[in-house]
């Protein structure tokens, strides 16, 4: 077939046409998918990043007000204890579980019960009352098995600190030597300890 030649330079401008639409369209289409790689990867980031957020605003609640006041409450209690027994001597905790509280002299008995009421009662209270408030920021949402003893400890003090108190009969003198689930201390600081360097992980992430 003869060509005219019209028809092959509207052949040779429509070949010029498609072409020219096929590169604006190539020159579209690579910038846009480079686009949609680069929403995406910033989509991603600011995921990672407001899930960072927010597990520092967590780790920030659970230390400042769970883990942290109750360690440090702990802390204080431990100094006092250890004021205690060099008032009254370092054995007066074996003393306690082996005699009453009234086989001792008049100014130990004195010494002793002006810390348990003044101080170590009032302070298992304020920590108790942390942990029934602020369960939901307990690590892991688990709740530790050294919680219960510790509970438990707690409460029978404080009941049977109020009987002796109100003249109520009870053996009350033997539970200055109960044993202290000691389990809890070491859980707190442990934790506290996991949640101080998980916050300063995150503070790196979210800077």
């Amino acid at each position: 077939m003869n060509l005219t030649f019209d028809e092959i330079e509207k052949i040779i401008e429509l070949s010029i046409a498609v072409i020219g639409l096929l590169l604006v369209v190539f020159g579209w289409f690579i910038p846009y998918k480079q686009s949609v790689k680069t929403t995406n990867r910033q989509q991603e980031f600011e995921k990672k990043l407001l899930c960072a957020q927010w597990g520092k605003k967590m780790l920030d609640n659970q230390i400042s007000k769970f883990y942290g006041p109750i360690a440090e409450l702990l802390r204080e209690q431990d100094l006092r204890l250890r004021t205690i027994k060099y008032q009254l001597g370092e054995n007066i905790i074996s003393l306690l579980e082996q005699k009453k509280i009234s086989d001792l002299p008049d100014d130990k008995q004195k010494i002793w019960m002006h810390f348990i009421d003044t101080y170590n009662i009032p302070i298992q209270a304020r920590i108790l009352e942390i942990i029934q408030n602020n369960q939901h920021l307990i690590y892991q949402s688990k709740i530790p098995e050294c919680f219960k003893p510790y509970m438990q400890y707690v409460i029978e003090w404080e009941l049977l600190d109020n009987q002796k108190r109100s003249g109520v009969p009870n053996y009350y003198e033997y539970y200055y030597s109960q044993n202290y689930p000691i389990d809890f201390n070491y859980y707190m600081e442990n934790t506290l300890t996991i949640l101080l360097n998980r916050q300063k992980e995150l503070m790196e992430i979210c800077l």
